[in-house]
């Protein structure tokens, strides 16, 4: 059999933005959907209007897992979700003998995740766009074939931030399970169901941060952080978060402003789905993406059917039309047309920038300082400025504790 490699999911570029798919053998689709937490009263055969409204009413972050077969293996997929990431889930998979893997795409976060298991315990497992970072009992088994596809476990020099990366990792869980994956898998009503009965977390040990992309990419920059006070660290968060959106032109946003100014004061905490700022964000991803803002709701859409084919300049709904009316599922939704590069390149500091902000309002002052501080050394962008970075952890450093 010929290796699979990333040209073999080149169509993946521009299809779904948040989705987790998951191989796993050893069990039929019923057990499967059983370890994921879907009770045997919930499983049955899901059209696809179910997995459009269920997307909806959990506003993206949809908890219904899709099983299908393909070569042996049993494929569950979760559009806008990721409960095949979690270790517990693999481990749980893979109880008594079995093997899984699974890859996550996850374009808001910009963080995407590998996953492989058996046996009840995690291999390996890493984050597509960091591959030089491993954790589980044999973080260097898939070596040789993460070479291969282009994610290097080694690289010479300081460590590159990979794009593009999803491909090479479904290559790399195709190369393993020996099954491509594909959207005609997933075409035709599929047996699923809600994740009600999850595998409960396992107990918080050790420091949150240890695998944060930030220590990967600019060690120096995070152990200044780590090592300066609370109050340092708060005042760090909210000046640089007030740096990017002096970048992007929106320093004197009224919602953004008012949340610094919050932040400064001390007035932190996690920042509520309905509070402006979030809707600000949201409006923001929604200019990014082209999904709509429900007008009713106030809460943009996310649906898993979207055309990624269109070209730039074709408006569209995402939603589908009602056959006994003829109308749109989703009568408040207001058109977008999926935005062109250009459109992107331009909202995507304003996006980061209110991002940063919410960042800043993290009750933890070191997790506020790591998530803000990410995007000075992240890729090649209007945020990156190592020379900033580095003035940044030498001020840290200095400055009396």
């Amino acid at each position: 059999m010929r290796k699979i490699m990333p040209a073999d999911y080149a169509w993946e570029e521009a299809w779904e933005e948040i989705y987790t798919v998951t191989f796993v053998r050893g069990l039929d689709e019923r057990e499967t959907l059983r370890r994921f937490g879907v009770v045997d009263g919930n499983v049955h055969v899901v059209a696809d209007e179910e997995v459009m409204e269920r997307v909806e009413e959990t506003g993206g972050r949809c908890d219904m897992v899709l099983v299908t077969r393909a070569g042996g293996w049993t494929i569950a997929f979760e559009y806008g979700g990721w409960e095949g990431t979690r270790p517990e889930t693999l481990r749980e998979l893979t109880r008594g003998g079995g093997e899984a893997v699974s890859v996550m795409r996850h374009d808001y976060a910009a963080s995407h995740a590998f996953g492989h298991a058996a046996d009840g315990r995690v291999r390996t497992a890493f984050r597509p766009q960091t591959p030089q970072e491993r954790w589980g009992s044999h973080p260097d088994a898939l070596n040789e074939d993460l070479r291969e596809l282009g994610l290097d476990p080694d690289p010479e020099g300081e460590f590159p931030y990979l794009s593009g990366s999803v491909p090479k990792a479904l290559a790399l869980a195709s190369r393993i399970s020996g099954v491509l994956f594909t959207p005609a898998l997933l075409e035709g009503p599929l047996l699923g169901g809600v994740i009600t009965d999850a595998a409960p977390d396992d107990p918080r040990e050790g420091d949150p941060l240890a695998r944060h992309a930030l220590r990967v990419i600019d060690r120096q920059l995070a152990e200044a952080i780590d090592h300066a006070p609370p109050d340092l660290r708060r005042r760090a968060a909210v000046a640089e978060a007030r740096r990017q959106c002096e970048l992007a032109g929106v320093a004197d946003h009224p919602v953004l402003a008012a949340a610094l100014a919050s932040a400064e004061r001390g007035e932190t905490g996690p920042v509520r789905h309905d509070s402006p700022l979030a809707e600000l964000i949201r409006g923001y991803e929604s200019q990014l993406t082209g999904h709509p803002i429900d007008e009713t709701t106030g809460e943009w859409r996310a649906g898993p059917f979207a055309d990624p084919h269109r070209r730039p300049d074709v408006r569209r709904n995402i939603f589908s039309i009602d056959t006994a009316t003829g109308m749109p599922a989703c009568p408040s939704c207001r058109w977008h047309h999926r935005p062109g590069e250009a459109e992107r390149e331009a909202v995507r500091p304003r996006w980061q920038a209110a991002r940063s902000v919410r960042h800043a309002l993290s009750p933890d002052a070191r997790t506020a300082a790591y998530n803000t501080h990410f995007p000075l050394v992240h890729g090649d962008q209007l945020m990156t400025d190592p020379d900033h970075a580095a003035a940044v952890a030498a001020t840290l450093r200095a400055t009396p504790t």
